[in-house]
């Protein structure tokens, strides 16, 4: 019975932290998505692309609330000479034939973004960070649990309560 229960054990500390490094994967790339989309708008080129196509996507949430954001796909002409085609999200109505500011970094052109002043740090932002954390610690309480659990009912599993055998001293 106690092998079966340290068994689970290891079983609920790996599954705490499979959750803890989700958590951490989540973390890691939201922050290299912001950081990346500042920089893009910090240090990126200038081009005016035309916009060739626009659509809004729709989200759905359980509260009822719609949440719309606008897309575009826009093409441009990069500082060295190549035609790139681009989706951006835009917070302006553009329609098609409309010249669209974007910056883009030179190395990845096709992740180019509309020129516009940044939202700054949302509510969705912070509670999404805010999630994450907890979601981390969480799988880390939950690995020490399982973890612990396992040691001591595997220490149990070896304790049949009978007292020590004595020192044998060998030697003259």
């Amino acid at each position: 019975m106690f092998a079966a229960g340290g068994a689970f054990g290891v079983v609920f500390g790996c599954v705490g932290l499979l959750f803890a490094g989700v958590g951490i994967w989540l973390l890691v790339w939201s922050v290299r998505t912001m950081s990346t989309y500042r920089r893009t708008l910090r240090e990126g080129l200038m081009a005016q692309a035309r916009c060739l196509e626009t659509y809004v996507s729709r989200h759905h949430h359980t509260n009822g609330f719609t949440h719309s954001q606008r897309h575009l796909v826009v093409g441009f002409r990069t500082a060295d000479g190549y035609d790139v085609r681009a989706r951006v999200s835009s917070r302006r109505p553009f329609v098609a034939g409309d010249l669209v500011p974007v910056r883009y970094l030179p190395q990845r052109p096709d992740r180019a973004i509309a020129d516009e002043a940044p939202a700054g740090v949302g509510v969705v932002s912070c509670l999404f960070g805010g999630v994450m954390v907890v979601i981390t610690c969480l799988g880390l309480f939950f690995a020490a649990m399982g973890f612990g659990a396992a040691l001591f009912l595997g220490a149990s599993a070896h304790d049949d309560g009978s007292a020590p055998l004595p020192a044998v001293h060998v030697g003259p």
